[in-house]
């Protein structure tokens, strides 16, 4: 038994290791697992430049997904803060057979960011509710229009113009939609 258990780990190591070897000469792509999974295969995803403008039809096309684990993340960065590591990451999910809108605790600008988060939250008259999934901490928004959300995200809390140049990782949906 023990045998079995450390051929399963050396395995997942070795599947790591090579993913991050791979993901380091494909450009802006990333190794995702899938969210609702704790054990699940990586999959790598490509980032897809998009507009705030582009978003009500990312929700629109991610709320008529009926793949499990359906997501779209939106990564942007400021100018006080460049760096690619800095970027602040919004994603839009799916939950309850509802979308919504997900500050997750992960990347160190949205852990740093949480407080101006929540403040910024309460201000347009919603409360994040905060959600652990396979051991990742977020913060929830429901009962709003995600994409107008999100988009106040980038206008309002971070003072940035619409046409802000934006990257969108996603799963479960097309994007382009009219690539079918």
């Amino acid at each position: 038994m023990k045998m079995k258990v450390f051929s399963a780990i050396l395995v997942i190591v070795a599947m790591a290791i090579i993913a991050l070897l791979v993901s380091s000469t494909i450009s802006r792509s990333v190794l995702v697992w899938d969210r609702d999974t704790v054990f699940s295969n990586p999959t790598f995803v490509t980032e897809v430049d998009v507009r705030l403008d582009d978003l009500p039809n990312i929700v629109g096309e991610l709320s008529r997904s009926s793949k499990k684990g359906s997501y779209a993340a939106i990564a942007f960065n400021t100018q006080d803060q460049p760096d690619d590591n800095d970027a602040v990451n919004l994603n839009i999910t799916i939950e309850n057979h509802k979308a919504g809108f997900d500050w997750v605790l992960l990347g160190p600008r949205n852990i740093r960011d949480q407080r101006k988060f929540i403040a910024f939250a309460n201000s347009k008259g919603v409360k994040p509710v905060r959600q652990v999934t396979n051991g990742v901490s977020y913060l929830r928004v429901e009962g709003i229009d995600a994409a107008v959300f999100a988009t106040s995200v980038v206008t309002d809390m971070y003072d940035l113009p619409r046409d802000h140049p934006l990257g969108l990782y996603h799963e479960g949906f097309r994007w382009p939609a009219d690539n079918e």
